[in-house]
């Protein structure tokens, strides 16, 4: 196998990769235990979509450790939610919402937007709100920690009056963002419910209308996560209707009895969605995705987050780890490395054969693999380092792409976030990034130092840099400083072996 299709192979398999976890989120994926449902199943004619519902300015709030919210008494819903860790340069707050309908209730189709009363809570971190109409007392326990995202919280219905009534379908909404001016980081949108060990997953961008059963539903984007577990099955909703998202349960009518009282508890877990962060109060695995590749990111962002232990600096952590893979895969670079040198010293010999049975190609197979036989060369060895790191570099990129905590964590001089391009000027509308450059010229330097022994594989040695910065322009500093840094510790590395090879 030549040189030069040895390295398109191996980058054309590690380009497909990229982009196939780049460019498609797990929304567009269905696993073998998905399945998939129809959009012409019945919908809710009483979801209410056109205008978010309106808020006064009656607020209350309630704070921990974590976030900061402020609870409308006009319909007992969450308006605002900001978290009070990973913040951005310049950020105030990390809003979670734009403008929020968070537990707002619909009874029969009809928005209540009643106003509700504070009342005195029995328990520590407890808001209680309560009110009545047509004889039905509604209330809302919202029951939160110092130290957890996830709030307990508990809906409350009990008939006042001495009659039967029977409640119309309750619709509690758990979230709206407008697909048309949300931030860039909401762009990976992924809407999923799961049902006992069943999940069902579908863009929802696409979805017009839906009703799903089951008991968990989650809502992620790159660094938020919605996420609602009941114990009683619920039929979540979502709507996409004029570009605006709507999602949220319905509870089918029910009749309350004189004096009777019905109550609904679930968690409401609105916090990141690393997983890192999220693991330590939802346990279910399928919630944060599942795979090969998402488990070597786990692995390697937990050794990445050891050594950040030790150097409180998550670009530094970024470089140490860099150096460690180097280390751990510098026996298979110096073999591939040495191989491909002797590789070039056989060419003239290759050449030969190759003249000699052109018109017998099992013949020239022969020869040419007695040849590698007696020099002791394997042809594949070239391959082998590249194709063994694919899985690290992918690992990496899914750990660095969704990990809240490069969001707002500078390394030095110009990189002031981690989870952002290092943008330093504007050139019209291109920004000037020096991350994608600095990779350029040390891939440039590092194809240099390759053996090329045709004029093929020398353009490739242009091309294959310039690929890799059009590709890779606007990625995280995080990811780009990995790959800067395992491109100088190559130079080192090929400048030490071929040095070391001379003698």
């Amino acid at each position: 196998m030549k040189e030069e299709t040895r390295i398109i192979i191996a980058f054309g398999l590690a380009l497909l990769v990229i982009m196939f976890f780049s460019m498609t989120s797990p929304k567009n994926r269905s696993s073998e235990n998905e399945q998939p449902r129809s959009i012409e199943q019945p919908v809710f004619e009483n979801i209410q979509s056109q205008e978010l519902p309106e808020i006064s300015e009656k607020m209350v709030e309630i704070k921990n450790n974590f976030y900061t919210a402020s609870i409308d008494l006009l319909g007992g819903k969450i308006v605002y939610f900001a978290l009070n860790q990973y913040k951005r340069p310049g950020e105030e707050n990390f809003l979670f919402f734009q403008k929020g309908n968070t537990l707002l209730d619909m009874v029969g189709g009809e928005t209540i937007q009643q106003e509700y009363r504070v009342v005195s809570p029995a328990m520590k971190d407890t808001l209680v709100m309560r009110t009545i109409k047509n004889g039905i007392e509604f209330e809302k326990v919202i029951q939160y920690a110092s130290s957890r995202y996830s709030m307990d919280v508990v809906l409350r219905q009990r008939n006042a009056t001495n009659k039967t009534v029977n409640v119309h379908g309750i619709t509690i909404s758990l979230g709206s963002i407008f697909l048309n001016k949300r931030h860039p980081e909401d762009v990976t949108m992924e809407f999923m419910v799961l049902n006992g060990n069943k999940p069902t997953r579908f863009n929802i961008a696409r979805q017009m209308k839906e009703k799903i059963p089951g008991t968990i539903c989650v809502v992620k984007t790159r660094y938020q996560m919605y996420y609602f577990k009941s114990d009683q099955p619920v039929e979540f909703y979502v709507e996409n209707k004029d570009s605006k998202i709507n999602w949220g349960f319905y509870i089918h009518p029910f009749d309350l009895s004189a004096g009777q009282e019905w109550k609904f508890p679930f968690v409401l877990y609105i916090g990141p969605s690393d997983y890192f962060v999220a693991r330590n109060e939802i346990h279910n695995i399928k919630v944060f995705g599942t795979g090969f590749f998402v488990s070597m990111g786990r692995l390697i962002f937990y050794i990445l987050s050891m050594i950040h232990r030790i150097v409180p600096n998550w670009g530094l952590a970024i470089i140490m780890l860099t150096i460690l893979i180097k280390i751990i895969f510098f026996p298979l670079t110096r073999s591939s490395l040495r191989s491909m040198k002797q590789m070039q010293k056989l060419r003239p010999y290759l050449q030969d054969i190759q003249k000699k049975y052109k018109e017998n190609p099992q013949m020239m197979q022969k020869e040419i693999m007695n040849l590698y036989k007696t020099y002791k060369i394997n042809p594949f060895s070239g391959c082998l380092p590249m194709l063994v790191q694919i899985p690290i570099f992918v690992g990496f990129f899914l750990a660095l792409r969704n990990s809240i905590f490069l969001r707002g964590s500078g390394f030095i001089l110009w990189i002031k976030d981690l989870s952002l391009p290092d943008t330093v000027a504007m050139i019209g509308a291109i920004p000037v990034n020096i991350l994608p450059i600095l990779m350029f010229i040390t891939s440039f330097l590092q194809q240099r130092m390759t053996p090329a022994v045709d004029q093929s594989q020398k353009i490739m040695n242009v091309m294959l840099p310039l690929m890799m910065l059009v590709l890779f322009y606007n990625f995280s500093s995080g990811l780009l400083l990995y790959w800067v840094t395992m491109n100088l510790a190559g130079l080192i590395e090929q400048y030490y072996i071929y040095k070391f090879s001379k003698k």
